[in-house]
Formats: structure tokens, sequence, C-alpha cells
């Protein structure tokens, strides 16, 4: 009888530990299965719905961490999704070779979109090892395709071209080896991607290939909202090729046609909202390529009826985006103004989602958001020009500030992007408006218009606005040429007088006219490179000798007030020794100590140089003191991304937000100057020159002043030690401080040549 009753309890035991293995393996592939459809809130809702006694073993707590992880960051909430994996990093050893592979995929992904390229390669190169020698294909495969994803987000440098594609070939082998699923097909899409997105003259045949592979290979799938949207991506990527191949335009518009009618057909089985949104959406963008406005018109509509039942903002976004194009094509400007700004509206509160689901930081602005509030600018622009003499100048007015407005917006989105900080934007306390007359200065806003650069001119006594008589990509390349040749000590003066000619001749007469003494210049697009200060005239002088010259991310972000010029008080920071940090080596700045010596004896203040120069120091002596100005001589460098904008301290990169939260410690609301010596920006990258003006903003600072470039030595400390003394002993305004500066060395032959006084900027308030 107990033989019996025994044998009992270990069926039933054998039975309910059945039913958990079943339970757990439910509810892990339903989550799964909620995240290959793109339900992250239902997903997300059920993950912390889920009774613990689903996960109490570790293997199942942990797979519910990574399950957990890639919903958040499918989110947008990378750091948040860090912080669900980071906890168990140091026990990983612990668990199954599919545990672990799974994790520091995961993982490594995440550094993949922070972006930390360095991090998530070796946890890739991890995941690797263990997964080839547990033998698991399937775990290899997957992790193939995240290095394969980790390079594609770098294909402008060609050695990751070719590891990608690497990387994507050897997983599709060994997928091949395996049962035919969504992963597979996702693979053949992603090797696609590479080929589309380089665009490689020699690899045709191979990027043709690659589509038909992944075309052929989806359509034999069943039909599901996976197979839908895989049918979209490869019909884009056709798009893509069309746009950039003019010989293969007409085949590929009739594939990606195909391809969306594929999908249509597999939605009508399905009948889900999402996916016949996405659909339409797109069909309406193949059709307004092809300028078939009504059926453009029609499926738009459509896409927007869909997305309003789905409630999906992105999608609704895109669609009156789209809508607003299609209004200004067929010269409906009114309705077409009306759906660009209900598209920004829409933007705004997915923005920073935008931003954080882009890998390579950058793609989803200049793509995806930029172009919204630079063609609603230039939708006012051309009001302005094109009835320019049946304007009343109440309406002009209006145009102007409207043209404006949206720049400024634009502005405060692409700072939002940079330096990842939505609060950025709102810093608009003491700020300059737009309607406030300003004596003898004239602010230009410069705006990189598709295909022709524009101007604004705020002058005293109104506006003025015009188009540069040049082709933009034509201006872009000549601004390029002209910031490589100067730090180089090379030619500039045909270039720079050709652009003096384009930006200040066709205004000179009026700069004059109202005794214009101040150019503040708020740049967009590659003259972000430059200081306005190089232009040339035919007379062989730079407009810096007829003008002070100050630079302002946006207008609105430019604090006012005055600064304290009877008793300031300086925060001084120094670094002098070759440096190796972060596995970057710097050189020794031997002239900075002579060079905070001098200041320091214009202005007062603390110095904290070499060794002390560290972030605990000034923590300690920030929040004690009423600094009005922080002076950072060290080297520095401003990339397009917050990873890469640093400044140097003796044992760490100094972070701008670590920067900003120190200066919030200081006792006054906002430090007068900001001054970092011998930074530079990344050559070439113009959101990293826009990234060195609005670090200012971000900082707290009502000015900053900064360099483009590495400059020499001595003119450094000359310019710095004179702009000081024409400050706080001459009285002068800051740019005509820096203006003078500069002068004390153009008067000098041998240091004459801009590349050694022009990279300087005055950055926001100017006074």
């Amino acid at each position: 009888m107990k033989k019996f009753k025994v044998i009992q309890y270990i069926i039933i035991f054998l039975c309910v530990t059945k039913l958990h293995v079943r339970a757990n393996q439910n509810w892990i592939s339903s989550i799964d299965q909620m995240i290959k459809n793109g339900h992250y809130k239902q997903a997300i809702i059920q993950l912390n719905q889920l009774p613990k006694k689903y996960y109490s073993r570790s293997k199942d707590k942990l797979t519910f961490h990574i399950l957990k992880a890639n919903v958040v960051k499918a989110l947008g909430y990378h750091q948040q999704a860090l912080n669900v994996l980071l906890p168990h990093l140091n026990t990983i050893k612990e668990y199954p070779p599919d545990i672990k592979v799974r994790y520091y995929n995961s993982l490594g992904s995440l550094y993949s979109y922070i972006p930390h390229m360095t991090k998530a390669s070796q946890l890739f190169q991890k995941a690797l090892t263990i997964a080839r020698q547990s033998g698991h294909r399937l775990l290899y495969c997957e992790t193939l395709n995240e290095v394969g994803l980790l390079y594609y987000t770098h294909l402008e440098k060609t050695e990751y071209y070719q590891l990608s594609l690497d990387a994507f070939n050897q997983a599709i082998v060994l997928a091949n080896q395996l049962p035919e699923s969504f992963f597979n097909a996702q693979l053949l899409i992603n090797l696609a991607s590479v080929y589309v997105k380089k665009n490689a003259p020699n690899h045709t045949k191979e990027r043709m290939q690659s589509l038909k592979n992944a075309k052929q290979f989806v359509l034999r799938l069943s039909d599901s909202f996976q197979k839908g949207s895989l049918l979209l991506k490869i019909a884009r990527l056709y798009e893509m090729v069309s746009e950039n191949q003019m010989d293969q335009r007409t085949f590929c518009i009739q594939e990606a046609h195909q391809l969306y009618l594929e999908a249509e057909n597999t939605n009508q089985k399905l009948n889900d909202h999402r996916l016949a949104s996405r659909i339409f959406f797109q069909m309406g963008g193949l059709y307004e390529s092809t300028s078939q406005f009504k059926e453009a018109f029609t499926l738009t509509y459509q896409s927007l009826f869909y997305s309003q039942q789905t409630k999906d903002p992105l999608i609704s976004y895109q669609n009156n985006w789209q809508l607003g194009r299609l209004y200004r094509k067929t010269g409906r400007i009114q309705k077409a103004i009306n759906h660009y700004n209900k598209a920004i509206e829409q933007l705004v509160p997915i923005r920073k989602k935008l931003y954080q689901n882009d890998l390579t930081k950058k793609t989803a602005f200049d793509d995806t958001i930029k172009p919204v509030y630079l063609e609603l600018s230039e939708i006012y622009f051309n009001l302005a020009t094109d009835e320019s003499s049946s304007l009343s100048s109440e309406k002009y007015v209006k145009l102007m500030k409207n043209a404006w407005h949206t720049m400024d917006d634009l502005k405060s989105a692409e700072l939002e992007n940079i330096f990842d900080d939505p609060c950025l934007s709102h810093h608009k306390e003491n700020h300059l408006q737009l309607d406030r007359k300003l004596e003898s200065v004239a602010v230009i806003y410069f705006i990189s218009f598709p295909d022709q650069p524009g101007m604004i001119i705020r002058f005293p006594n109104g506006f003025k606005h015009l188009r540069l008589d040049i082709d933009t990509k034509v201006f872009n390349e000549m601004i390029y040429r002209l910031r490589k040749e100067i730090p180089d000590w090379g030619l500039f003066e045909t270039d720079a007088t050709k652009l003096y000619e384009l930006i200040i001749a066709p205004i000179y007469n009026d700069l004059k006219k109202q005794k214009i003494e101040t150019l503040v210049v708020a740049s967009d697009g590659a003259i972000r490179l430059l200081p306005f200060s190089i232009l040339f005239n035919y007379k062989e002088k730079f407009l810096i000798e007829e003008f002070s010259i100050a630079t302002i991310p946006a207008l609105y972000l430019t604090r006012l007030g005055a600064i304290n010029r009877k008793s300031p008080k300086g925060l001084f920071c120094g670094i002098t020794k070759a440096h190796t940090i972060g596995g970057l080596n710097f050189d020794a700045l031997p002239r900075i100590e002579e060079e905070l010596k001098t200041i320091t004896q214009i202005v007062p203040g603390d110095v904290f140089m070499d060794e002390e120069f560290t972030v605990s120091n000034l923590e300690s002596k920030i929040n004690k003191k009423n600094y009005s100005l922080v002076h950072l001589a060290t080297h520095g460098e401003f990339g397009s991304i917050p990873e890469k904008t640093f400044l140097l301290t003796h044992n760490s990169q100094l972070r701008m937000d670590t920067l900003e939260k120190l200066i919030k410690k200081t006792k006054s609301s906002a430090i007068d100057l900001l001054v970092l010596s011998a930074c530079q920006t990344a050559i070439g990258d113009e959101r990293a020159a826009f990234g060195l003006a609005g670090g200012a903003v971000k900082a707290g600072a009502k000015c900053a002043i900064a360099t483009l470039w590495s400059v020499d030595d001595y003119a450094s400390q000359k310019i710095i030690s004179e702009f000081y003394q024409n400050v706080y002993h001459k009285k002068l305004s800051k740019a005509k401080a820096m203006q003078q500066a500069q002068l004390t060395l153009i008067e000098k032959i041998q240091y004459w040549h801009p590349a050694i006084w022009s990279a300087f900027l005055v950055i926001g308030n100017w006074y």
C-alpha cells in the first residue's frame, strides 16, 4: 500500500513538473511572439503581471530579464534595459550555454545602440565562442547576425562594409542547414540592406541578387504580420535602389509595387490595422515618387484612417508629413502648411524614441526629422519671395517669423538629439526673443535648404531674406574644402572671397546703412564648420576687420543679462602634461600654465592644475563659491554624439552631462562665461560644430569661448589673455573683445593666416 502511494506521489510530481515546464515554455513563446509582432506595450504588461512561480528557477529568471530588456529596448529605453541586464553580468558563468549566448547578445545589442562599439564587439565575441563550443547552430547564427548589424552601422568605413557582408553571409550558410523560419528571411534582408546602403558600384549584380533571394524566400512563408512587415522592408529596399540607380529605376519600382500588393493580399487574411496603415503609407510614398499624386493622396488618407484606429503616433506623423509634401507639390500651400504643423505636433513627443532606435545616432534625425522642419520653413520662405510684390509688411514679417521659429524648433530638436536631453529645448528663461530690437546688431539665420541655401537677416529696422546664388551641393563642397585647408595653413583666399560675395556682398549696403557693428550668426548645415570671421573681400580684408562676430545655436536658446565685470570670480583648470586616457593619447600643453598665470592677474580666482584638476576636486569646491566664469584649458573634443564629446581632466574624460551638473552647483544661477581653451571639433562633422555651440547652452553658460580646431599655443595664449583684458579691464562686449584680440594677430604678418586666429568663436550672449 505504501509503495503504491509513493508511486502516486511520484506520478503527481512528474505531472506537476511537466505542467510547470509547459507553462514556462508557453509564457516564453507567448512573450517572444508579442515582441516579433511589435506588441511591445502588451508584452511589458504581460511580463509585469506574470506570476513569479513561472520564473522562480534561476534559468527562467534570467530568461525573464532578457525578454524584459529586449522589450524595454524596443520601446526606446536603452539605459533602463541596461539596468535590467547588468546586475546579472557577474553571475552569468553559472548559466547554461544557450542562456549565456542570449544574454551576451542582448547586452551587446544594447551597447550597439548607446553606442559603445568596443564593448558590443567584445560581448558578441564571447557569445560566438560559447555558441561554437556548444555546437548550437541557431545561437551561432543569431550572434553572427548581431555582429553584422554592428558593422552595418559603420559602413562609412570600408573594412566594416566587408565585415558586415561576411557576418551575414556566414550566418545565411549556417541558417540554410536549419529549418526555414522568419529568422532566415531577416538574415537575407539584412544582407541586402548592406548592399543597398553602401551602393558600391562594383556590387550591382550582388545587390540585385540579394534582393531577389530575400523576396523569393519571404513569399514562401505563411501569412502573418511578420511576413507582411518583411515584404514592406524589401519593397523599401527596392525603392532605395530606384533612387540611386537610374538604369534600374523602372524595374525596381515595379518590384516594389508588386511587393506592396503581396503585402496587401497577406493582410486581407489578417485584417491587421497596423499593417494596413504601413502598407498604404509606403504605397502612397511610391506613387508620390512617380508623380502619380491622385493615387498617392488616396493611399495616404487610407493609411491615416488606419493609423487613427490604432492610435499610432509614428505612422500618423509620417502620413501628415507625406500629405504636406503632396499638397505642396500640387500647389495647395495652406493645406500643406496645416499638415506639416500636424506632423510636427505629433513628432515632438516621439522624437526621443526615434533617436533611441537609431543605431547611427544621426540617420533618424537627418532622414525623418530635419526634413519636416526644413520643408515647412522653406514654404514660408518661398511665400515671402513669390508674393513679395503683393505682401503687406505685416504679412511679410509674419512669414519671416514663422520660417525663423520653425528653424529654431529644428535647432532645439537637433540639440536634443546630440545630447540625448529633451530638457535642453526648454531652457528659455530670460532668453532672446525675435521681437527684441537690437541696436547696431544684425542677426543672420543661415538655412541650408536642399537645392539652394537661404538667409534671413534681422536688422534693427526689420527683416530681409535672400537665396545664395549657388547650388547647395556645390556650396557644401566649397565649405568642406576650405575647412580642410585652413587648419593646415593651406590656400584659402579664392573660396573665402567667394563666400564673402555670396553671403555678405548682397547685404553689405544694408549693414553699413544701419550702422551694424556686430554680426550674430545662427548657422545650419555645412557652414557651421567655418567661422564667419574668415570671409575675405576683394580688398583683402577679413570680415572680422569690419564687424565683431558671435555665434548662437538658436535665437531663443541665447541667454541675455549683464555680466559681472566689477567683481568677477573665476574657476581656472588646466592640463599641461601628456596623457593617455581611454586608449587615447593627448600631447602636453606646456603653455597652459603661463596662460592661466596671465589670466589670473586680470581676473582673480581658484586654480586647479594637472593632478588637482579632477572632477572630485571640482565638486568639493564649486558649490562653495559664487563663480562668474569657468575656464578649462585642456584637450577637448566635440563629436556628433555625447560619447564623442568630452574635456580631459587629470584622470578622466569630463562629459558635458557632468560639466552641466557641476556648473549648476555654483551659487549663481548661470555663469557668465565658459572658456574651453584647446578644444576642437571632429573635422568635417557639422553636427559636432553645432554641438560645440549647444554645449554652452547645456552647460548653463550665458556665453562660451571655444575653438573649432587646435590652435598654436602662443596664439591661443595671446588671444585668450587679450580677450580677458578687453572684457574685464576695457569693459568691451565679448564679441568686440574677441574681435580686438584677433586683430592684434592679424596686424602682424607672421600671424596673418586664419589658421592661427580664426578658430576662436564667441558663442551665445555677445554683450
